[in-house]
Formats: C-alpha cells, structure tokens, sequence
C-alpha cells in the first residue's frame, strides 16, 4: 500500500480529516444566493490545510452540471483568466450561446476583443457580465476560487468588480483562502469593506482526539500495530497543526515497521523536526514584522517546560508595558503563531516552534 500521508502543500491528502462537517456547510451555504456563504473567506497559517479545503469544495462542484468552477491564482489577470476559463470549461451548448455575445470572439486559444474603448479592464467587466447573464439563462452558476489572495491591485480590481456582479444579482460565488494578515489588509481596504460580511472561516489546529483516532486506523488498516500510548505521543507532537500530521505520519509509515512503538517515533523525530523548520516554519517567520519576530523570540527564551509562556515573566524579560505586550500578543494571536493556554498564560499553536526560533536566533548569531 503506498504510504497514506501526504505532507506536499496544495494537494488533497488520502488521510484528510475533522474538516468533514465544515466543508459541507460551506458547500451548502455556496448553493444558497443568499447566504453569507455565497462570498466565502478561509483563513489560517500556513501549513493548516487552506488549499486542501479550497480543493475539496472545488471537487464538489466541479461535479455538479449546475456549476461551473475556475480556480485562478491571484497574481493573475484574473478577469481575462476567469473568462476564458468559463468559455473553455462550458458545454456546448452554452459555448454557442456565448458565441452570440457582440463585440467579442471566442476561439480554442481564447478570444479577442474589439470593443473602441481603451480600458481592458472594463471590457473584460462587460464581457463577464453578459456571460453571466447567459449562465443564468441556463440556469448556471459560476464559483471562482483563489487560492492564497494577496492585497495587490489585481486582486482589488476584481473584488470591486465582483460587488458589482453581486449586486446586480446575476449567478456568481467567490471563494478565496489566504493568510489572517493579507486577507484582513484586503478587507479593510476602504473600497472592499463589503467583504467584511462575507463568511470567514478560521482554520485552526486539527482536533487532537481525532489526529489519535486517525494514526490508529490508518496504521490499521495495514494490519500494523500502533498502540495508543504510541498513538497519544504522536498526536500531541503535532499539537494539531495539520501539515505536522501529514508529515509524522509520512515518516513513521515510512519507517516501515510492523509494530510501530515510541523508539519507531524518536527515530524519526529528528527528520520530522527538520522539515517543518525549513518547509514551513522559514515561511511562517518571513512573513511576521520585525517587532512580531522580536517578541516570539522573547516568549521562546521564557517558555516553560510544559510549553505554557507566562506573561508576567514575558514582562519581566522584556521590560516591556503590559499594553505593549498585549498588542503584540494579539497581533500573534491573530496570525495562528499563539493561543490562550490558561489566565495570563499563552502557547504556540505550532509543535516545536519555540526550538525553531532559539536555533533561529542561534544560527543568526
């Protein structure tokens, strides 16, 4: 059997779990013109399994004849991509329905445009327009999905021009995942705040009776053993992070053992410490400010044993304000890097991320 767990980022894993419920109430609320859902925005850090999720509601629809799905990167030309995606992926029929739209031409290597005016960016609104209003007539709904939105001029332009589509109520639905910091620029954006009431979802960990349940069946079913003291070291290792799931059990199915014990996980360990620092972890810590690195690095050096950081002793260390303190904390917070683990106590959400930054601090020496 080939190995189960899948730790490539953008991929749908065979092993892919506790989003089920989540993902159908998404799907359902896209259905539905006048849900919130209709304009859906996931959110989370790296590593949590945003594209993964994006890919599986895809999946869905891409099998429903009612829909058509493009999914287009954001650091596209995203209404000419979205239109020739549409045309491409559209049934004949439709496609000779769209054939009779004036000023335009259509052909296998995309279409051309003759319309006098200089703007292509209003063509290309006209152009969506009058194709949405043919899907309509057909009884077709368009799902656009981006995956990883940024807060760039081609992404603003599409949103502004997606509020319109909206409010002309013709057959549209977005879909869009990003990091917490680019999607709250993108939404604050004084033209786009209407995306504020668009449904957000928040990714967080991965819920740890379910990552234990998960290694034990999937081990299993091969008829390897993994007994559950071997199963609960592994949960807590990932703390729930969803790529630190994919990975462990990557490197432990690799290890091909039939009887998988804790000597079978600390001899991957090391393995596993090191792909998460360079696949993941240098990303997460490049896109945090220069204030935000100092201050994680200020909760490493005070950390507990048990993995709890105090915030008074934070204080202590830094010579900081609380309110200073507090601000920094929720801007952490905000980006999935830490949680409330008890009154005045925090944590990472990361497994290993507080050795991450020592060694990161110790190599930058």
């Amino acid at each position: 059997m080939n190995n189960p767990f899948n730790p490539s980022f953008g991929r749908v894993p065979p092993v892919f779990i506790d989003r089920e419920v989540l993902i159908d109430e998404v799907i359902e609320g896209l259905k539905n013109p006048d849900s919130p859902y209709r304009t859906t925005v996931i959110t989370g850090q790296r590593g949590v399994g945003k594209t993964a999720f994006l890919t599986d509601i895809c999946k869905h629809f891409s099998g429903d004849r009612k829909w058509i799905v493009c999914q287009v990167p954001s650091d596209e030309d995203l209404l000419s991509t979205i239109t020739q995606s549409v045309y491409r992926k559209a049934t004949k029929d439709i496609r000779k329905a769209l054939d009779s739209i004036d000023s335009f031409t259509f052909s296998a290597f995309g279409f051309q445009l003759s319309y006098d005016k200089k703007d292509e960016t209003i063509n290309y609104q006209l152009l969506l327009e009058e194709m949405l209003e043919i899907l309509r007539e057909k009884g077709i709904s368009l799902l656009v999905a981006i995956d990883e939105v940024d807060n760039n001029e081609t992404m603003r332009r599409f949103a502004s021009i997606y509020q319109i589509l909206i409010r002309e109520d013709l057959p549209i639905a977005l879909l869009m995942t990003g990091l917490p910091q680019q999607v709250s620029e993108l939404q604050n954006n004084k033209v786009l705040t209407f995306l504020l009431r668009s449904a957000s979802v928040s990714l967080s960990g991965l819920d740890m009776f379910s990552v234990k349940h998960s290694y034990e069946k999937t081990f299993a079913e091969t008829g390897r053993t993994l007994d559950e003291n071997t199963s609960m070291l592994m949960a807590k290792m990932t703390r729930g992070y969803a790529f630190a799931f994919q990975l462990l059990g990557y490197l432990v199915w690799n290890a091909d053992s039939d009887t998988v014990t804790q000597e079978t996980v600390n001899s991957v360990t090391g393995e596993y410490e090191t792909q998460l620092f360079s696949k993941a972890y240098g990303k997460i810590y490049e896109s945090l400010s220069p204030m935000d690195r100092e201050i994680a690095h200020a909760m490493a050096e005070v950390e507990t044993e048990t993995g709890e950081i105090p915030m008074s002793y934070l204080r202590e260390h830094t010579g900081k304000a609380a309110s200073y303190l507090s601000n920094y904390r929720t801007r952490l917070m905000d980006a999935k890097i830490i949680d409330i683990a008890s009154y005045g106590y925090v944590r990472w959400t990361l497994p290993y991320f507080g050795k991450f930054l020592k060694l990161k601090r110790a190599f930058d020496m």
